[in-house]
């Protein structure tokens, strides 16, 4: 009876860990890979049918100094990008949708950040390894390759507080100042 007890017993401890699904979390480098981005991203993917199919998370923004937002939310699904698409990344992993520029700075900006993402960061980074992550910005009909680069298993911390995030292209002065007027005029409302 003991034995049969314990088998029902990691049975159901299985079953809800393939329910719970597989977790990641990596760091963002550029496409040199001498630059940490102050954002990281950090999801599960799960699924009733197929497993690992859907992805659920976050871009975490808290080490970014200037985000008014302290993360974005994630969701997407695993998808495989070919050769033929001339994308930077290219193979299996997951393309999410990613609410970073309006966590970022903290209003609708009515841009889109899409992902797709890797799954599995390097140990080192040589002249052959291939990028983890590409950033796509859309608006109103546009979508355009943003930023990519490669995955770190290391997670931002408060020392890359003046880091820039995957999405900054204004110097960090501009968005310290759009940080400090957006902040102002909720103050005032």
């Amino acid at each position: 009876m003991k034995l049969k007890s314990l088998l029902v017993v990691t049975l159901l401890v299985l079953g809800c860990c393939a329910a719970f699904g597989q977790s990641y979390s990596f760091g963002f480098l550029s496409y040199t890979g001498g630059l940490e981005y102050c954002n990281y991203e950090t999801f599960t993917a799960f699924g009733p049918v197929t497993p690992s199919f859907y992805l659920q998370g976050y871009d975490v923004l808290s080490a970014c100094a200037y985000s008014l937002g302290p993360a974005a939310s994630i969701n997407g699904i695993k998808a495989t990008f070919p050769k033929s698409a001339e994308g930077p990344v290219t193979g299996g992993g997951y393309f999410y949708a990613d609410q970073l520029y309006d966590a970022y700075y903290g209003y609708v900006t009515g841009l889109q950040w899409s992902v797709f993402t890797a799954t599995k960061a390097p140990k080192k980074i040589t002249s052959t390894t291939k990028f983890g992550w590409a950033g796509y910005v859309g608006e109103v009909g546009y979508e355009f390759l943003g930023n990519y680069g490669f995955l770190s298993a290391t997670i931002p911390s408060a020392a890359h507080r003046g880091a820039k995030s995957t999405i900054s292209n204004m110097s960090v002065a501009k968005l310290k100042a759009k940080g400090e007027a957006l902040k102002a005029q909720r103050a005032s409302k």
